[in-house]
């Protein structure tokens, strides 16, 4: 998912991060950054960031993190001194002549706007799947995830069918799999078993 702010898109890939990598960090020694998002991804970024920064400033839309994110996360982030948590705030402004330099962000309730000396923005408010192309083909979740491992007559039953045999889905674009790159790379070598079985000769002939 990507923030509606003006200009958003200029800065993907000169400032607007979705990752919290070592190589991300590399950028951040030593300044401030922001961190956007709720849950344990954008928690374990912040607290990731927290060592490399100079400042992490985190805001969410919400009132808290609690109904959010793990308990461990709210707990280091509250009791960090390089992380300051911004309720019921967004971005509102990016500015920058070749990549990012500038961000201000408004606390939606009362109006006030603070604007900060920052070039990294790492943005964690979930994804989007790119499924549009798969409508009509096989069978997706409200929020446009493959839905997987229905039983379907005449064929092997396997975790990463999807509603049409033949086809199967993993790693992120699955719904209820595991957001991250190990359990990607994991089910795509599970499902090469049932790409096998399904390719196999009718036997018994």
């Amino acid at each position: 998912r990507k923030l509606s702010v003006e200009d958003y898109g200029r800065f993907e890939g000169a400032g607007v991060h979705y990752a919290a990598t070592a190589m991300e960090g590399q950028l951040c020694g030593g300044e401030e950054v922001v961190v956007v998002g709720g849950g344990n991804s954008a928690g374990q970024a912040a607290v990731f960031l927290s060592r490399i920064a100079d400042h992490v400033h985190m805001m969410v839309r919400s009132g808290g993190l609690a109904a959010t994110m793990s308990d461990y996360l709210v707990q280091r982030i509250e009791q960090s001194p390089k992380i300051t948590l911004y309720t019921h705030s967004q971005i509102c402004k990016l500015e920058g002549p070749d990549r990012l330099r500038q961000v201000s962000w408004v606390h939606r309730d009362t109006g006030e706007v603070i604007t900060r000396l920052i070039g990294n923005v790492f943005v964690m408010i979930g994804a989007e799947p790119n499924t549009d192309w798969l409508q009509g083909c096989v069978e997706l979740d409200d929020k446009g995830f493959v839905i997987t491992g229905k039983a379907i007559p005449g064929t092997v039953p396997s975790t990463y069918l999807t509603s049409r045999p033949g086809i199967f889905a993993v790693g992120d674009v699955r719904s209820g799999s595991v957001k991250r790159v190990a359990s990607g790379v994991g089910e795509g070598s599970v499902v090469i078993q049932a790409v096998h079985q399904f390719l196999a000769p009718p036997t018994g002939l």
